[in-house]
């Protein structure tokens, strides 16, 4: 929620002076709202609330005097010298703009008053729910709420919002954690294995013009879903993945089944139940149906050995694998490191006592699974896996999803606890070893971290891995012989 400009002059947040005002206006409406502004709470799940926020008419009132008043002073309207057009005609001429301009600063204040005065700990932004005419009621983010929203003639105005909330928990001893060691031998598999990691990145997606689909390949379709027999949703040409997903926060558990040996032409259906936090109210928990029409089938193929081997430089492939058991011996270490610190985040789980909710929201969800995203692109897995990873999370157990989620509120608070903070060069430093390891350009990266909205997630997940880093230092380390765990990742 940002700043709203000041209508009728074009620029004024770039003017200091202007913009000094408007956070001077910001705050005494803020300090306006913690006084008069209503709200009702709900409960509408665990760590899930509804408010149902009313502003009195008479707060509306006294602040639309003050824009007129203010814009009378600052703007420039032909025929008058500055400050001395009439109020009415600076009504007329600017009373759209002042409203829709009001009107976004009330809702946003109004919110922050309520979370204010009701010390309510709240997760993300909150989603408002808007009647969207044959939709019916959806819930929508801050922009898009605010195209439907108008202060009212007179009288009050209200408007109902839900929220995440965090959880209250107490942490464990963050002292002296007992992490055992391992000692990893790198195996012949481990090679191979990374050898076509490497060759995956390399890889393309090629149609597949001959079979059916495969677990694992991309299918092209146009998606409808219904619910008793109404179109809610279509969308044409969706990238599918032959795996368990959630699409638009609907579980699809069994996709991988439904897409399996189809071919372009022809369709397939699957059965679904509409999660209770969907975006239409109205058909939340209701039986849906989402049908794929089939365009189009992709495989990926990885890089020939051949050309890998070529392209590297290498003259054969016991020279690949030299290479890189040298390279895996050299990240010995940083496996070790892994292990370790997968050791803290157990105890960490082990010895905190946090519940949370038997239906995860599609929200709480994504959060899960954009952890795990970030963590597997700095260890540059292949794009293709993490997205595979990430919809079997999706459609996973709820203890797969759970242990992540619970994973970061912990994290979390104790990065708060240790007062640990991330700078932008941090940041940085850390989008330039993604790059390096997907052999990319840095810019690119950043780019898209920035498009997908994820660059505040990567800097919350390096805060957790310097949380991990500080418990280590403070941690009893103990070593322990090799066994068939020690060479494995942790999950």
């Amino acid at each position: 929620m940002q700043l709203p400009g000041i209508p009728g002059i074009p620029g004024a947040m770039e003017d200091p002076v202007l913009r000094e005002k408007a956070e001077k206006e910001a705050e005494r409406l803020l300090e306006d709202l913690k006084k008069e502004v209503k709200a009702d709470i709900k409960d509408i799940g665990t760590l899930r609330k509804e408010l149902h926020i009313t502003v009195p008419a008479k707060v509306i009132a006294d602040h639309l005097d003050h824009n007129y008043d203010e814009l009378r002073h600052d703007a420039i309207v032909p025929g008058f010298r500055k400050g001395h057009a009439p109020r009415r005609l600076i009504e007329k001429r600017f009373g759209s703009e002042v409203r829709e301009s009001l009107t976004t600063s009330i809702v946003g204040q109004s919110y922050f008053a309520v979370t204010d005065k009701h010390e309510l700990d709240v997760l993300g932004e909150p989603l408002f729910r808007i009647e969207a005419g044959e939709e019916g009621v959806k819930l929508m983010e801050f922009d898009e709420a605010l195209q439907h929203m108008k202060l009212p003639a007179e009288g009050d105005f209200d408007y109902v919002c839900e929220i995440e909330v965090k959880p209250t928990f107490e942490l464990p001893k963050l002292e002296g954690i007992q992490v055992a060691s391992p000692e990893i031998e790198i195996t012949d598999q481990m090679i191979a294995d990374e050898m076509l990691r490497q060759r995956k990145l390399r890889g393309r997606f090629e149609p597949q013009v001959e079979g059916g689909a495969e677990r694992g390949d991309l299918v092209i379709a146009d998606v409808v879903l219904m619910v008793d027999d109404k179109e809610i949703k279509t969308e044409e040409n969706v990238q599918l993945g032959v795996r368990p997903a959630a699409l638009d926060g609907v579980q699809v558990p069994d996709l991988d089944k439904v897409l399996e040996g189809a071919k372009p032409g022809e369709t397939r259906e699957a059965t679904c139940t509409i999660p209770d936090d969907y975006e239409r109210a109205d058909i939340r928990g209701q039986k849906g149906r989402f049908t794929f029409r089939i365009h189009e089938l992709k495989r990926l193929v990885p890089m020939p050995m051949d050309e890998f081997l070529q392209r590297s430089g290498f003259d054969k492939e016991a020279d690949a694998t030299d290479y890189f058991r040298m390279m895996m011996e050299r990240d010995r270490d940083e496996m070790i490191e892994r292990a370790k610190r997968a050791r803290v985040e157990a105890y960490l789980l082990e010895k905190t006592s946090l519940d949370l909710p038997e239906k995860l929201s599609a929200r709480q969800i994504d959060r899960a699974v954009v952890r795990r995203m970030i963590e597997l692109r700095q260890r540059g897995v292949p794009e293709d896996e993490v997205l595979a990873r990430a919809d079997e999370l999706r459609s996973s157990a709820k203890q797969d999803v759970t242990r992540e989620l619970k994973l970061g509120f912990i994290l979390e608070k104790a990065a708060e606890k240790l007062e640990i903070e991330v700078t932008d060069e941090e940041v940085n430093t850390a989008i330039a070893a993604m790059a390096r390891r997907y052999n990319r350009r840095f810019d690119r990266v950043r780019d898209e971290l920035q498009q997908q909205g994820l660059l505040s997630q990567l800097a919350e997940r390096i805060r957790q891995d310097k949380t991990v880093s500080q418990l280590l230092e403070k941690a009893q380390v103990t070593g322990v012989k090799p066994g068939p765990e020690s060479a494995a990742e942790p999950t």
